[in-house]
């Protein structure tokens, strides 16, 4: 039976459990012990997926927090929504605040309080002092039970159960309408704390932004909190040091706090839009790269998180790699112009030959060099030390295929599951190799023939690349051999086995001439 609006999932044995969950939405029957059916209202959408605890009503997300605080507490769906809704700032706060972050709720006993969410600051190790699901009596968390009791921020100090006493800062969860229903914990490594970034860390709880606007803030990066004013409350040693680069007049004080931020316009920008905002800001020598966040109370800015990094190596090397890259294209480009010209001069020979060997030696020679100029052209337009296979073989195909063939050719072009990104010098034997067979296969394989069919491939052999060129052209006579290739087929055999380490076979297979030219992969990516 299939309900508009609905999907429907298999099921396995934690059938039952998610049923207790989806019991207080629909009402349930079991159809042949597969799937559910349910005449579930219009109003009201439901699925129950398999492997994920998590269910969606209209689209709107039932996470594992959601899930322990209704196996837990007596809170509303609206106060676990709440809940839900913060937690994806929940990380940020942790590395504002540089302390632990803990969602608390009392439990359905009103004298047990539940750990619902623990995070750490994302650049520390080990683990949080209580975790996910813990329970604890409310007399083992005063801090929190005072916050329960007064509705109102508390700050005091614990001793754990290991025997450390750490500092505490805990603040009131409110609903729509005014009421404290559940607490949001900082806890320190040590007994001090300071208020301004647990403060901070506790407003951007509250107007959380998309998990995509958040980077994580490492030790190394200088932080600097602003109030609604622009003025500095907090900055920490390494904000010094940076800050100092960028603002002379900070530089005369030796104090930054208090100090008011007036060169940089992505502050400006971050305060009267209410986003956040990124940019490099570039000093005499130094790059630092800027991450400004707004923290949001009442539908205005009241705090900004300014991060800034030190990138000045990060950007020189990007500006090197950008050069080098300038120079390999342009070193492409010259030579590509520099084969045009030896062809011209070829082909003017080539004219003025009276014997015909030598004029079809020179115009295969003019080929040669015409498919060597193709292949730095295409090079030319690619970008940086690696080249997709794929790609170059393709254009390589097509430029072949459209300047020689003289009957409809048919090209199959059948590609590698997985993209085959090889060194730039690597490939441009491998690409002389393919091309020569490309050549080879229109030039001899459909000689005098009404029409054909061409396959280029890739693929990858357990530790090799694979790349195969078949034509459905003339076969090989029988009296083939290796011992008598001639000097294309020669080129092709030493760019495979000299170049590129690998091995190269031309046959006939399942009525296809087969060229196969199998290299390392450890050769080809460099």
């Amino acid at each position: 039976m299939r309900i508009p609006g609905c999907h429907f999932w298999p099921i396995s044995s934690n059938f039952e459990k998610l049923l207790i969950y989806a019991k207080s939405f629909i009402s349930y029957e079991f159809n042949d012990g597969t799937g559910i059916s349910s005449a579930i209202p219009q109003e009201l959408l439901i699925a129950l997926l398999w492997g994920k605890k998590i269910m969606q009503t209209r689209g709107i997300e039932m996470s594992q927090l959601y899930t322990l605080v209704r196996d837990t507490t007596k809170l509303t769906d609206v106060q676990a929504k709440i809940l839900d809704h913060m937690q994806v700032a929940l990380q940020l706060a942790s590395d504002i605040s540089r302390n632990q972050v803990y969602l608390c709720a009392r439990g359905k006993n009103d004298d047990i309080s539940v750990i619902l969410m623990a995070v750490k600051p994302s650049y520390t190790h080990g683990s949080t002092f209580f975790k996910s699901g813990d329970t604890r009596l409310g007399e083992d968390l005063a801090v929190i039970e005072n916050v329960f009791t007064t509705g109102r921020k508390v700050v005091g100090r614990m001793e754990l159960d290991q025997g450390l006493t750490v500092a505490v800062t805990a603040y009131p969860i409110v609903d729509n309408a005014g009421i404290p229903f559940a607490a949001v914990c900082f806890m320190a490594n040590s007994v001090k704390q300071q208020q301004v970034l647990t403060d901070t860390a506790n407003l951007a709880l509250q107007v959380p932004f998309s998990t995509a606007d958040y980077y994580s803030i490492r030790p190394q990066d200088g932080v600097i909190i602003l109030d609604a004013g622009g003025r500095i409350i907090y900055a920490n040693d390494m904000a010094d040091d940076l800050y100092f680069v960028l603002d002379k007049e900070a530089v005369e004080s030796r104090e930054l706090i208090g100090h008011t931020i007036v060169r940089l316009p992505l502050v400006d920008k971050v305060m009267k839009t209410g986003k956040p905002a990124y940019g490099d800001e570039v000093s005499e020598n130094m790059t630092l790269s800027a991450w400004g966040l707004p923290i949001i109370s009442g539908g205005r800015v009241v705090r900004t998180v300014l991060v800034l990094t030190d990138v000045t190596a990060i950007r020189e090397k990007e500006r090197q790699i950008l050069v080098k890259d300038s120079v390999i294209k342009e070193i492409h480009h010259r030579v590509k112009n520099s084969l045009n010209t030896i062809a011209g001069m070829l082909r003017m020979q080539a004219r003025r030959a009276k014997d015909d060997d030598t004029k079809e030696a020179l115009r295969r020679a003019v080929s040669r060099i015409l498919g060597i100029s193709q292949i730095h052209d295409i090079l030319a337009s690619q970008s940086g030390d690696k080249i997709d296979m794929d790609i170059l073989l393709d254009k390589i195909t097509k430029l072949s295929v459209d300047s020689l063939a003289l009957i409809p050719v048919n090209v199959v072009r059948e590609k590698s599951r997985r993209s085959l990104i090889v060194d730039s010098e690597k490939a441009v034997p491998l690409a002389i190799a393919a091309n020569e067979l490309i050549h080879n296969a229109i030039d001899h394989g459909f000689k005098d023939m009404e029409k054909g069919t061409l396959v280029v491939g890739t693929e990858i052999r357990g530790s090799d690349l694979h790349v195969y060129i078949r034509n459905d052209g003339h076969p090989l006579a029988d009296d083939f051999s290796t011992k008598t290739f001639d000097l294309g087929l020669q080129i092709v055999r030493n760019l495979s086995e000299i170049e590129l380490k690998g091995k190269f076979s031309l046959k006939n297979e399942n009525h296809m001439v087969t060229a196969d030219i199998d290299c390392p992969l450890s050769v080809m990516e460099g």
